[in-house]
């Protein structure tokens, strides 16, 4: 009976329970406003960052597109070229982290959702933008990377130097990968600090002490 009572166990219990509760929840209600909200902020930058490469950003259904002002190279000539872009990695960072809210006990749970919120959407806008230089970067370049295979026309544009190419691979598997899972985690383990430390880390910590091995006390003597 104690071990259910441990802070760690009830913790995992209640993140297994919240996870699938928060992802169902973003899929039905939260995921179409949020990819629309990414889809107007990089319509904002793309001006900016891609004058002469990026003529928009769009929706078909839940795929997003990105409409290139790099003709193709093909028979039949074609002003623009859309290429995929995905929304849904980027914007399933805020279920993950508000299921490991939701799990955690603690004072202020408004206050900790709104402020990692808030946090992690700058990070999902991020990897939006990685992901669209590398499709970018990918469609005038010509050459496979990783588990990406370019468009079968050719783009009427100077490819990117290798090295660069890499570069933007890189941010791919950054955007694709690593902070789908790592971005929620370090939210909440950074607004988390004090649980962790006094409840998680104290509580092993007395366990281990409790369970340590202890010395065998000699019997006394009578005849002293």
């Amino acid at each position: 009976m104690p071990r259910l009572l441990d802070p760690l166990l009830r913790l995992l219990l209640g993140a297994a329970l919240c996870l699938p509760l928060c992802l169902g929840l973003w899929w039905w209600f939260v995921r179409k406003p949020l990819i629309n909200l990414l889809v107007y902020a990089l319509g904002l930058v793309s001006p900016w960052l891609w004058p002469e490469t990026v003529l928009g950003v769009g929706l078909d259904g839940d795929k997003g597109l990105i409409v290139s002002l790099l003709p193709p190279l093909t028979d039949s000539a074609r002003m623009f070229m859309a290429l995929p872009l995905s929304f849904n990695r980027a914007a399933v960072i805020l279920p993950l982290f508000w299921g490991l809210t939701l799990a955690t006990p603690g004072r202020g749970l408004f206050r900790r959702l709104l402020l990692g919120t808030l946090v992690l959407l700058p990070v999902a806008f991020a990897m939006v933008l990685l992901y669209v230089q590398f499709q970018i970067a990918l469609y005038r370049t010509h050459l496979p990377v990783l588990t990406e295979t370019p468009p079968a026309e050719y783009a009427l544009a100077l490819p990117d130097p290798l090295w660069l190419y890499h570069l933007w691979g890189l941010g791919r598997q950054l955007a694709v990968l690593v902070l789908p899972v790592f971005a929620p985690l370090l939210a909440w383990l950074l607004l988390h600090r004090s649980f962790l430390r006094t409840v998680i880390l104290g509580g092993l910590l007395q366990r281990g002490a409790r369970s340590g091995p202890r010395r065998p006390v000699a019997p006394l003597d009578p005849e002293v």
